[in-house]
C-alpha cells in the first residue's frame, strides 16, 4: 500500500496544527489549504507539507494539479472566541465554507471527508453526551455547527461522497488561545493572582490536543462513512477538581475563588461524550493523562506570558 495523501482545511488553527504534525508523524503526505501562505511561515512542519492557496469561495475557481486523496479534513472555523460566538453572519460564512470545502474535495477526487463538530452542539446535556441523540445548542456557533453538520450529510449524498462528523471535546495544550478556563486559570495564579468561578460542579471531560489530533486521524483511517465520532477521554469529573489540579501544579498554596460568581445558567450541563463507538471503531486509547497535559502547558504559557 503507497503512502497515504490528504488534504487538511484550518490547518494553521489550534487543532488543525497539531493534526498535521500527527499526520506527518505517521508518513502521510499531506497538503493544505490556506487562504495565505504567509500564515504557515511560523510552523514547525512548513518545508513538509505541500501547500494550496484557496478563500474558501469558490472552489471552481481553484486550480488543481493533482487528484486522488484519501482523506479531506475540515477543521476551520471562524469565530469559536467567546465574544464571536453569537455573530450570526460570522457563523453562517462558516457554514458556506464548510459546503464549499466539501465540493472542492469532490473536486480533489477525495474519498472521504471529516468534519468536526463540538460538544456546544449538546450543550444542555445533563449526563453523558450521545452524539446521536437531538442536539441542543445554547448560542450560534453551537446552532452554526449543528446546522452544517445536517447540511453536509446532504450534500454527501447528492454528490456520492463518504462523510464523517466528528464532535470535538473540551481541547487544552500549547497554543490555545482565547480566554477558556485552562487559560485563564494557569495565567491569574501565574501572576499568583485569586481566579474566580461560579460553583464548577459540572461535569466535564477535557482532552489534550495531541490526542485529538490522533483521534481525528483514526477516524479518517478506520472511520465508518455516516457516522458520528463522539471524542473524549472517557475520565470525567467536576470542573472544581480540574481547576485544583492545576492549582496544584502551580502552588498548593495559591488560592482559588470557587462559588462567588453567579451561574450564567439554571441548567447545569456536561461536556462529557460517549467514546464507545470511537473506540471500537477506531482503536483509539488515551495516552496523554490531564495531568502530563497541563504540565506542558502551563510550561508553554509560563514561556510566552
Amino acid at each position: 500500500m503507497g503512502t497515504k495523501r490528504v488534504v487538511v482545511m484550518g490547518a494553521t488553527g489550534f487543532i488543525g496544527t497539531y493534526l498535521v504534525e500527527n499526520l506527518l508523524g505517521q508518513n502521510y503526505s499531506v497538503t493544505i489549504l490556506v487562504r495565505h501562505k504567509a500564515r504557515v511561515s511560523s510552523h514547525a512542519w512548513k518545508g513538509k507539507v505541500s501547500i494550496l492557496e484557496w478563500d474558501g469561495a469558490d472552489p471552481k475557481a481553484l486550480k488543481v494539479q493533482e487528484t486522488g486523496y484519501d482523506t479531506f479534513f475540515f477543521a476551520a472555523w471562524d469565530g469559536v472566541a467567546p465574544e464571536h460566538k453569537n455573530d450570526v453572519g460570522l457563523q453562517v460564512r462558516n457554514i458556506t465554507y464548510a459546503l464549499n470545502s466539501m465540493e472542492l474535495a469532490k473536486k480533489l477526487d477525495c474519498s472521504k471527508f471529516v468534519a468536526t463538530g463540538t460538544v456546544a452542539e449538546y450543550v444542555f446535556c445533563e449526563n453523558t453526551i450521545d452524539v446521536n441523540e437531538k442536539p441542543a445548542p445554547s448560542d450560534f456557533y453551537g446552532a452554526a455547527k449543528v446546522s452544517v453538520h445536517y447540511m453536509l450529510e446532504v450534500l454527501a449524498r447528492q454528490i456520492s461522497m463518504d462523510f464523517i462528523w466528528a464532535v470535538l471535546p473540551s481541547t487544552f495544550g500549547p497554543g490555545r488561545k482565547g480566554n477558556n478556563i485552562i487559560t485563564y486559570t494557569i495565567c491569574t495564579l501565574l501572576k499568583k493572582q485569586k481566579p474566580r468561578y461560579g460553583d464548577l460542579e459540572q461535569l466535564w471531560d477535557f482532552l489534550y490536543v495531541t490526542e485529538v489530533a490522533k483521534a481525528l486521524r483514526l477516524i479518517g483511517e478506520k472511520g465508518k462513512p455516516g457516522k458520528i465520532y463522539g471524542i473524549g477521554s472517557g475520565q470525567y469529573r467536576k470542573l472544581r477538581e480540574y481547576v485544583e489540579e492545576i492549582r496544584d501544579c502551580i502552588d498548593p498554596q495559591l488560592e482559588l475563588e470557587i462559588g462567588v460568581l453567579p451561574d450564567m445558567t439554571a441548567k447545569t450541563f456536561s461536556s462529557c461524550v460517549n467514546i464507545f463507538d470511537l473506540i471500537q471503531d477506531t482503536g483509539f486509547q488515551i495516552e496523554t493523562s490531564f495531568g502530563e497535559g497541563i504540565k506542558e502547558t502551563i510550561l508553554f504559557i509560563k514561556e510566552n506570558m
